[in-house]
């Protein structure tokens, strides 16, 4: 019997049946938020790794590490001594930083379903890597076919181990009736603040969150020349509403050539939605934000952002404003879609645009690795491999609206039951509660001598003021400091890893604040200094981001899109695999660069071995 995931939220009870599993959400402001699940490694040793649908390996910082960023993890390390070594070696080198280690196998479980022989990196040398006590390593759902690892340890039909990313040898689990009966896995994101969404991780499973799995709309992947790699999708619209009258974005691309449609990936380690400068001036054209002198976005705070994003042939799917501006503490807020243009143009890039957590939290996602039927429904699995992405817009955009007010204008939380997404299941039987008359009379007199309390306490406060002098210093929170970068796009760090920044001090004879624009341009420019976009050479050291308890209010974590690759599928043919790869590309077109991406061009396959 395979022990089963007992953890608080999870749904199913395993093999053949699936489980939906919950994830931990990490960090609280704009670039510190990553979604964990937690592995058991080796001998038993729990580990929480960050959940990834934009690279495609796995690796877990080990105790032979001696980098300060495994330092960071306070101890929560891999114990490879029980490992087998494969005789390989991963190394990856990202925009800033890099991971390298010997590549073993050894016993990995993720709810239940374990796996004797996992191919995977004891990382031995980690550099600018945000890790934490709450992840020490990243665990890949993207598609096979760049994976470093089964590039070096070719994926083999039999049993003996291989070099087969996770979710290939999760599908392959033998017995059969030991393995998720359905082929795909699941992703629900939460939003800070709220818990009407939560945030988990299907296995052959749809969570009960989603109450009409059959609404699920599915559709073949977008593929490059070298087969399907990553969950690419095409974008045939971009709305942004004004007043309740639509302002369609004129789209072009830069990776499909003139004329062509854009196409995005989707990926949850990037805590951004990240384009190109074109897209991006149309978007926030649309409601008179131009970009400022650096090529960023700001939108004053209480001015939303109404969008829809239409992909393939999927109805539009709403985003919300709460998700698509940060605020940061002052009249503007940060945009959440920024341009970045230098890492669209390199060749290695496979889209025009990321879709990354603030995406994702608008949307069910299904990642499928075979097509279910009409109605939604996954049948007996088969022995070929059919990739197709899932979406089902969660947000109804009317409330979205209210709720942005109720945030944003009124500075009020939302409450849960008036969430804008899909309810969880309530009670709603429950029978109003009623005080007595004489516990109202008391708690009526006790508000009285309050409200005359808090009257005196301001009239004092004011009077105090009067003759107190400007404060000579200021204390702002933590932002991260540049040693901790790491993924191109969006490697945040923890606040567990964030760093204290040195405090300037205040003249007396000048304004306590710098001026809007300031402010506004050093917190952008620090975050994209810091995690490797642009070399923009922030000066000031005292700009901050100040983290957001509202609900909605911060978007999330980390991400490298350029620099990540992708994780495997099912090696079910009987094809050899030193010919031809499980989706129909020979080995040889396999790379190890440390990037995402492909060649341009390609079309939509549906690859049958």
């Amino acid at each position: 019997m395979i022990p089963r995931d007992t953890a608080p939220g999870t749904e199913g009870s395993g093999g053949a049946d699936g489980i939906v599993l919950p994830l931990t959400m990490v960090g609280t402001s704009i670039f510190d938020i990553s979604y964990t699940i937690e592995a058991v490694v080796g001998a038993g040793q729990k580990l929480s790794l960050q959940v990834d649908t934009g690279s495609s390996d796995l690796w877990i910082a080990s105790k032979s590490c001696s980098s300060s960023s495994c330092g960071q993890t306070n101890g929560h390390l891999y114990d490879a001594s029980s490992s087998t070594s494969t005789g390989k070696t991963f190394s990856i080198t990202y925009l800033k930083g890099m991971v390298s280690g010997p590549i073993v196998w050894d016993k990995f479980s993720v709810g239940g379903y374990s796996l004797d022989s996992q191919a995977l990196t004891a990382a031995t040398v980690v550099t600018s890597e945000p890790l934490s006590a709450a992840f020490s390593g990243i665990l890949g759902l993207a598609l096979p076919l760049n994976s470093i690892i089964a590039e070096l340890i070719p994926p083999v039909t039999s049993n003996s181990p291989d070099g087969a990313a996770w979710a290939s040898n999760l599908f392959s689990i033998t017995p059969t009736s030991a393995a998720p009966a359905h082929r795909f896995l699941s992703l629900l994101l939460s939003r800070p603040g709220s818990d009407a969404v939560p945030a988990q991780l299907g296995i052959g499973r749809h969570p009960e969150f989603i109450t009409q799995p059959s609404a699920v709309q599915y559709a073949v992947l977008e593929s490059d020349i070298r087969g399907t790699l990553f969950w690419k999708v095409d974008v045939r619209v971009i709305t942004v509403w004004v007043d309740g009258q639509e302002r369609p974005v004129q789209l072009s691309s830069v990776v499909n050539g003139p004329g062509a449609l854009p196409s995005a990936v989707l990926d949850s380690g990037v805590p951004l939605i990240l384009t190109t400068s074109a897209i991006a001036n149309g978007i926030y054209g649309a409601i008179g934000v131009a970009p400022d002198s650096k090529g960023q976005y700001y939108v004053p705070c209480t001015t939303p952002l109404n969008l829809t994003i239409t992909l393939d042939d999927r109805p539009p799917i709403p985003l919300h404003p709460l998700d698509l501006t940060s605020e940061s503490g002052s009249t503007f807020c940060t945009g959440v879609i920024q341009a970045a243009d230098s890492v669209f143009t390199a060749p290695t890039v496979p889209a025009d645009i990321i879709l990354g957590v603030p995406f994702l939290r608008n949307t069910y996602t299904v990642m499928a690795y075979e097509p279910p039927d009409d109605a939604g429904t996954f049948g007996a699995s088969g022995d070929s491999i059919k990739p197709r992405l899932g979406l089902l817009g969660i947000t109804d955009p009317a409330r979205a609206m209210d709720e942005f007010h109720t945030v944003r204008v009124l500075r009020q939380p939302v409450s849960t039951s008036n969430s804008s997404s899909s309810p969880l299941p309530s009670n709603t039987g429950a029978t109003p509660q009623h005080l007595s008359i004489g516990l109202i009379v008391l708690i009526s007199l006790l508000g009285f001598f309050a409200l005359c309390l808090g009257l005196f306490a301001v009239r004092w406060c004011v009077t105090r003021r009067r003759f107190q002098r400007r404060p000579e210093a200021m204390s702002p929170p933590d932002i991260p400091t540049e040693t901790e970068g790491g993924y191109a796009y969006a490697r945040a760090s923890s606040c567990d890893s964030t760093k204290r920044r040195s405090k300037n001090t205040i003249d007396p004879g000048k304004e306590l604040y710098d001026d809007e624009e300031t402010m506004r341009s050093g917190r952008w420019e620090a975050y994209m200094q810091d995690y490797g976009v642009v070399d923009l050479g922030l000066g000031r050291q005292d700009e901050v981001w100040g983290d957001n308890t509202l609900v909605g209010g911060a978007a999330p974590a980390r991400g490298a899109h350029e620099r990540r690759m992708s994780v495997g599928v099912p090696l079910l043919s009987q094809e050899s695999p030193g010919r031809v790869d499980e989706f129909g590309a020979r080995a040889g077109d396999r790379t190890s660069m440390a990037g995402v991406g492909t060649l341009a061009g390609g079309g939509k396959v549906e690859a049958v071995v």
